[in-house]
């Protein structure tokens, strides 16, 4: 099997420390082959330590939490121009990392298609708004605060970058975050400071088409049964940035920096039912019917933080305007493209 493309769902030097790792693994077996399985082969021997520690690594589910973090934060549209009054937005953002997950211990198995890099995206809509409009002060005047929202649920016919054959996807997305921006007076730089929640889940479920083999203590077998997967993450996000906006005509050039900080978790559920042969005849699944029941649990408690750097495009004619921008670090990128009304 090899792991999916989705994370959400994207830097220079990411910094990542675990707090604590939990790995659950349950194996039920009913059947008079089940006297054949001894149980330190049940849990060690085949099942819980191939299935999350290689495949499922701490890598690839630290890059799948901050892929949807930056995709996150790249939906916010904040953009680096002082918004007079108010703004409304509507965007479409996509988030991509560079690490994938390993091969799946049992290599025939369906899910073996599953694409392996992490991906995140979301539409989303955002609310621009200068503070003097709700305070009375001309220092208001040099703040605006965004905010951003959208609930999103998904399957594989909505999800770019992804073609998963056999396998149902479903999912949903709610992301959200609020960011304050300040100008200073005829500089050209501003200054953001944000709170972001990240919330994901993902499900896949998928059976096989015919047998997988694998071993018990030497002795070959397969099995044939349903495989069920389950992502979440639950993430929030602390942000500082520093942006440059450089006008020419009706277009805006917005480079910056950012750094941020995340405190949250990412989980992962998997599981799986299966016929199993007898030991003397891998192909033999009905002289003595047996079926095992595995299901695996590993949660990160984390804490982490990553810095990006980002390059804003906006196109503006009148009341509208068209912005892109682009977040990348280490691992990760993120791209944006969004609609503006300035109102």
């Amino acid at each position: 099997m090899k792991f999916f493309q989705i994370s959400f769902i994207f830097l220079f030097s990411p910094l990542f420390f675990l707090k604590q790792f939990s790995l659950e693994a349950q194996v039920l077996c009913l059947g008079g082959e089940c006297s054949n399985i001894p149980s330190e082969y049940q849990v060690l021997g085949n099942f819980a330590g191939p299935t999350l520690d290689r495949v499922y690594t701490n890598g690839f589910l630290r890059s799948m939490g901050e892929n949807a973090v930056l995709q996150n934060l790249n939906s916010n549209q904040s953009g680096g121009q002082n918004v007079p009054s108010y703004r409304l937005g509507l965007g479409y953002t996509v988030a991509r990392g560079q690490s994938k997950a390993r091969d799946f211990y049992y290599e025939n198995s369906e899910l073996r298609n599953l694409p392996k890099q992490g991906v995140a995206a979301s539409p989303s809509i955002s609310f621009t708004a200068n503070l003097s409009e709700l305070f009375n002060s001309p220092y208001a005047s040099r703040w605006n605060v965004t905010t951003h929202f959208f609930p999103y649920e998904f399957n594989e016919a909505n999800i770019p970058f992804v073609k998963i054959r056999n396998t149902e996807v479903r999912g949903k997305v709610q992301n959200y975050g609020i960011l304050f921006r300040y100008f200073p007076e005829s500089s050209g730089f501003s200054f953001g400071f944000g709170l972001f929640n990240t919330h994901q889940d993902l499900y896949l479920s998928s059976y096989d088409r015919r047998p997988t083999q694998f071993r018990i203590d030497g002795d070959k077998r397969r099995w044939l049964g349903v495989n069920d997967l389950f992502y979440q993450s639950r993430i929030v996000s602390y942000t500082i940035d520093v942006k440059y906006n450089w006008t020419i005509g009706f277009l805006s050039i917005v480079p910056g920096l950012g750094f941020v900080y995340n405190h949250g978790y990412t989980s992962l559920q998997v599981s799986r039912y299966a016929l199993i042969s007898t030991r003397a005849n891998p192909d033999d699944f009905t002289s003595m019917p047996s079926v095992i029941g595995i299901r695996l649990a590993t949660r990160y408690d984390h804490v982490s933080s990553f810095g990006y750097g980002s390059l804003g495009f906006r196109f503006g004619q009148g009341n509208f305007s068209v912005t892109t921008e682009i977040m990348a670090g280490r691992d990760m990128q993120s791209a944006n493209l969004s609609l503006n009304y300035q109102f």
